[in-house]
């Protein structure tokens, strides 16, 4: 029987001082993942693809108090390595969250995603929906693009060669996201560098767009997603938490469409990453949120509203 594969280490690169979290794996159909589990209560899953852990940082050293908090480096991103020629795509990183998830055993999910994490997030929760307790929505999207031609075109051109190329040899888009634009804002020049750590690689740098250009593919399937969230996922408590600095097709006003009974939270300095841009104010949204629409309505209550 041949010896278990050693998981990776913590890299060097990542000091303690700017990632205060025990650094864990798992194996996912051979896959080695790493993930953050911090905090004790109610399970609350950060899903974000195509970055990494760390973005998420700050908002768990608030909130591991209050609950359980999980997030996890999908292939290619992050700490976790991906064999040549891995599948980036939507619906295999769904697949690969249904796994996470599965082998922790994880019941109650309060789900948390942002950006591609939306799709991967709402694809995995759709197909176990006795499993989620309730939705924290994040600058992100559950429906076909093709009625937003201007994110198709800025998809196209991140996705397409000459960027990549471009990517490859200087890491844009991981020295862009690192600066006060992107998650940078609260961050000191180390933790930036920590930050921008995984991208060093340039399979990392690969990776990052090849999820990105996965989602011009996904139309049909999010046309999918977006009537099963309105009829599998529709009774679940709900709240869409956007930074008000970042919402130009009104995605949070259409999100109250689909989920009527949602609380709608815009934080009024906010970017496209709330959660770095003031994670306290992000925290205590989610505790008050939870408190007045979560903790008061039992799991069989939200069953049966389905």
């Amino acid at each position: 029987m041949p010896s278990p594969r050693p998981l990776p280490d913590r890299p060097r690169w990542l000091p303690w001082s700017a990632f205060p979290f025990q650094c864990r794996f798992i194996e996912i159909d051979g896959q080695p993942i790493h993930y953050i589990d911090e905090g004790s209560g109610p399970a609350l899953l950060f899903v974000s693809a195509g970055q990494w852990s760390f973005m998420f940082r700050d908002v768990i050293a608030h909130l591991r108090g209050r609950f359980r908090c999980l997030t996890l480096d999908f292939p290619g991103s992050g700490l976790s390595p991906a064999a040549p020629g891995h599948d980036h795509s939507i619906r295999a990183n769904a697949a690969l969250l249904t796994g996470f998830i599965d082998s922790l055993d994880l019941q109650d999910i309060t789900l948390a995603v942002h950006d591609v994490g939306g799709p991967v997030g709402f694809l995995a929760a759709v197909g176990q929906p006795d499993r989620i307790r309730a939705l924290v929505i994040t600058n992100t999207f559950g429906w076909p693009l093709a009625g937003y031609p201007a994110v198709r075109r800025m998809l196209k051109l991140v996705g397409g060669r000459p960027f990549g190329a471009l990517n490859s040899l200087t890491n844009v888009v991981a020295r862009f996201t690192a600066t006060s634009y992107g998650v940078g804002r609260q961050l000191s020049r180390a933790d930036r560098r920590s930050f921008r750590g995984p991208w060093r690689s340039r399979a990392s740098r690969r990776a990052t767009l090849q999820v990105l250009a996965g989602v011009l593919r996904i139309d049909p399937l999010m046309a999918e997603v977006e009537r099963s969230l309105r009829a599998d996922l529709s009774g679940l408590p709900v709240l869409t938490l956007f930074g008000r600095k970042n919402d130009p097709y009104g995605w949070q006003a259409r999100f109250g469409q689909i989920f009527p009974s949602a609380t709608a939270v815009g934080l009024p300095g906010g970017h496209h990453f709330p959660f770095n841009d003031d994670p306290q104010a992000y925290a205590d949204a989610i505790c008050t949120w939870w408190d007045r629409q979560v903790a008061p309505a039992p799991r069989e209550v939200m069953k049966e509203s389905h």
